[in-house]
């Protein structure tokens, strides 16, 4: 992976989030009141973005369908989520609404062309809209490589909801893979750590070179660099108290994106910089103000 990534696109869908916190999960046909409540913009790769743009040097791009003239009337819904957050579990129950059509492979390559400058790039796909996904990321790649600047590109891909229908064939895709605890237990694994080392899927589908990282809520997360089968893990500082999960994991990815396109095959540092950035985000109100300074390898942030 070539040092130094200084221009970083991601790809998703930005939602309008509601978070509605309560000291508990409400029973069904029962009427509470939430204790808190937020509406901001959301989305995984949104809530990325976000973070990066907070570090100095790093110029954000974002790529999301925004529909059209018709869908933004006030009878039309936008992407939006309710989020309900209990403060007696830790639990978040996200209820999604998105009647737009996705991204489409078209429209990628007519925007990426426009911004396209410098051939250097670091573009992040969110794990959502496979089929397009799958044609913008090999038509991204061709590209590259037909003009000889594939190594200055770094593809990572977000391989989250086991659920979505063809999912998988991101894995084999991506120069970095971000995989879930949700898709690991998915695979019968218990830990991150051994469906990163042991898991034949991953044997199967990564690339020879690719680096794969799968969070593991309080417990950390962990790492696994094909090429040298070299597995990596660490464990999140304390927290004093949690105040809001929404986001901590598009938070981590965020630490890994910026850490691996500063300072190249640190994995260890990159592992445990996603993390401190994760345990910030957890122990504040939203994304607003989490990095107060980066600088050199440091992996902890001050406050």
């Amino acid at each position: 992976m070539p040092h130094c990534r200084n221009r970083i696109l991601l790809v998703g869908q930005i939602y309008q989030d509601t978070i509605l916190h309560v000291s508990q999960f409400p029973q069904e046909d029962t009427k509470i009141r939430a204790t808190n409540a937020q509406q901001r913009t959301g989305g995984n790769t949104c809530n990325t973005a976000k973070v990066l743009a907070q570090f100095r040097d790093i110029n954000v791009c974002y790529m999301s369908a925004a529909g059209s003239r018709e869908s933004s009337r006030q009878d039309k819904m936008l992407p939006s989520s309710v989020i309900i957050h209990s403060e007696e579990s830790g639990s978040r129950t996200i209820i999604s609404s998105n009647d737009l059509p996705d991204l489409t492979c078209e429209e990628f390559v007519q925007v990426f062309s426009q911004i396209n400058k410098h051939n250097q790039w670091w573009v992040h796909f969110e794990g959502r809209n496979i089929d397009e996904t799958v044609k913008q990321i090999d038509w991204l790649d061709r590209k590259a490589s037909e003009e000889h600047w594939r190594h200055d590109l770094t593809i990572s891909v977000e391989v989250e909801k086991p659920e979505r229908e063809n999912i998988d064939l991101l894995i084999e895709r991506g120069d970095v893979v971000f995989f879930s605890r949700v898709y690991a237990q998915h695979h019968q694994f218990t830990d991150a750590r051994s469906f990163l080392s042991e898991s034949p899927l991953l044997r199967q589908k990564l690339k020879p070179s690719a680096i794969a990282f799968c969070t593991d809520g309080s417990k950390g997360a962990s790492a696994f660099y094909n090429q040298t089968k070299q597995t990596y893990q660490t464990v999140p500082p304390p927290v004093e108290k949690v105040i809001d999960t929404v986001g901590a994991g598009d938070t981590f990815n965020a630490g890994i994106i910026l850490h691996l396109s500063q300072y190249g095959l640190q994995i260890d540092d990159a592992l445990k910089f996603a993390c401190h950035l994760a345990t910030r985000k957890v122990a504040q109100q939203g994304f607003e103000h989490l990095i107060i300074h980066c600088r050199g390898h440091d992996t902890s942030l001050d406050a």
